[in-house]
């Protein structure tokens, strides 16, 4: 959801997998040549859902995907990635994310921050398909991105997990960490 660090975290854990970090808005905002709330406001949000939709077919190869709050929402982006990604719920309670948001991130600039909760209502049931869920409540980055770093490394019970920096194999070809229900958009 919004306000879980999830661009954040994105950044940190691309660096430790040593992949290429990507973004679904970042992406629409550059293939439609203007910010997510104008998209909003003058095409509409089924005109940034199929952008964004257009966006998540569009990605290949190894990278950790900073993945749009309504993308996963899309019964095909979620398909494709639940098939191809080791996919990641970052779960951050309201109290939280209102923290964050109200802390100056972009509030403005995200046109359905002023309804998270009932959003979170709509949208928690398809979150809940993640490979993995992991809560950031009180986690700087950092943490949040070794411990989905653990859990997308795959160490075996009672294996030591490898360094940062070591390549995963390449059937691990996407590690979508879940910008799930972040409403940039």
């Amino acid at each position: 959801m919004m306000g879980s660090g999830k661009s954040s975290v994105a950044a940190r854990l691309g660096r430790m997998l040593v992949r290429r970090v990507v973004s679904t808005d970042a992406e629409v905002v550059r293939r439609a040549g203007k910010p997510i709330a104008r998209i909003f406001a003058e095409d509409g949000e089924p005109a940034f859902r199929a952008m964004e939709r257009q966006v998540v077919a569009s990605f290949s190869g190894p990278c950790v995907i900073d993945l749009g709050g309504g993308a996963f929402c899309d019964p095909a982006s979620a398909a494709r990635l639940l098939a191809t990604a080791r996919v990641v719920f970052l779960d951050v309670s309201p109290a939280e994310a209102a923290r964050r948001i109200g802390a100056g991130h972009g509030y403005k600039e995200r046109p359905l921050a002023p309804g998270w909760d009932s959003l979170l209502a709509r949208r928690l049931p398809l979150y809940r398909r993640a490979h993995h869920t992991v809560t950031v409540n009180g986690l700087a980055p950092e943490a949040v991105a070794r411990r989905i770093f653990d859990l997308v490394v795959g160490t075996a019970a009672g294996d030591k997990p490898p360094p940062y920096g070591i390549p995963l194999p390449a059937t691990d070809e996407h590690l979508p960490y879940g910008r799930f229900a972040e409403e940039d958009a």
